[in-house]
């Protein structure tokens, strides 16, 4: 008797376990690859909207700030943002001499610049998201933003 026909068994079962192995392999590395990248842009496009509408916010403070008696006045606007975009922190940077909002994440490093136009003098400043305040004082001569 011959033990040909077990052999080739066995051996067509191995190789049909590699190369299974090796294909649900490559299409979770290039999987992978897809929803990093689309993760990006997610938090991309979501950085996006929340420094529109911070800069939105900033320029209505700038407007109600002219609008009043400068010589006495004092706005204040808080406003609650997400801590989070797509499960990654992010911090808020305001640039006045550039009339700039910088918005940036670490982990993915996802960095948004979304421009503002603000006639009063904006002051430096760095926040995390959440609760951001707005705020205007004669004193200061300046809007700062910052955290609450």
């Amino acid at each position: 008797m011959s033990d040909r026909r077990a052999v080739s068994t066995t051996l067509s079962y191995v190789l049909s376990l590699a190369i299974a192995t090796v294909l649900i392999t490559g299409l979770i590395l290039a999987g992978g690859g897809y929803i990093d990248s689309q993760r990006e842009q997610v938090i991309r496009d979501e950085l996006i909207v929340t420094g529109q509408q911070l800069a939105a916010d900033i320029e209505r403070v700038d407007r109600l700030v002219r609008a009043g008696n400068t010589s006495s006045v004092t706005v204040t606007m808080n406003r609650s943002f997400s801590n989070r975009v797509t499960g990654a922190s992010y911090q808020l940077t305001v640039m006045p001499g550039a009339q700039t909002l910088v918005l940036n994440t670490t982990r993915p490093e996802v960095i948004v610049r979304v421009g503002l136009a603000s006639e009063t003098d904006l002051g430096k400043s760095q926040v995390r998201g959440g609760e951001i305040q707005i705020e205007y004082n004669q004193s200061r001569e300046h809007l700062e933003v910052r955290d609450v």
